[in-house]
């Protein structure tokens, strides 16, 4: 019994290798996809090491040209989205700056009305 279930183990090792599988090209990875389609910026936290290691990859295979447009195609993104206000944060930032401005060039420029 123990040298059947050694032979069924030795064929389940040897037979469950995919020999036959070809790689496939780092550049054709989903996470790349993702970058050109969303922008770098839509790539999850935990794949960022695995997606700088596919940019340096692909590189190295020849589309530096094809990672630089990535790149340049996410910066021209964030250009366009900072023209204008956008976000919470950047009108709760801008309305807070005004209301200082005011209150403090009031406090400036206020008179005493009993003079």
């Amino acid at each position: 019994m123990r040298y059947l279930k050694v032979v069924v183990f030795s064929f389940c090792l040897i037979f469950s290798q995919n020999v036959d599988q070809k790689p496939i090209s780092p550049c054709k990875d989903p996470l790349i996809t993702l970058a050109e389609e969303e922008g770098i910026k839509a790539i999850p936290l935990r794949d960022i090491r695995r997606f700088k290691k596919l940019l340096e990859d692909c590189e190295r295979q020849g589309e530096k040209k094809r990672m630089e447009r990535l790149v340049y195609n996410d910066w021209q993104r964030d250009y366009e989205k900072a023209k204008k206000m956008q976000s919470w944060s950047s009108t709760h930032a801008m309305c807070v700056f005004v209301s200082f401005a005011y209150f403090f060039a009031g406090q400036a420029l206020a008179t005493d009305p009993g003079k």
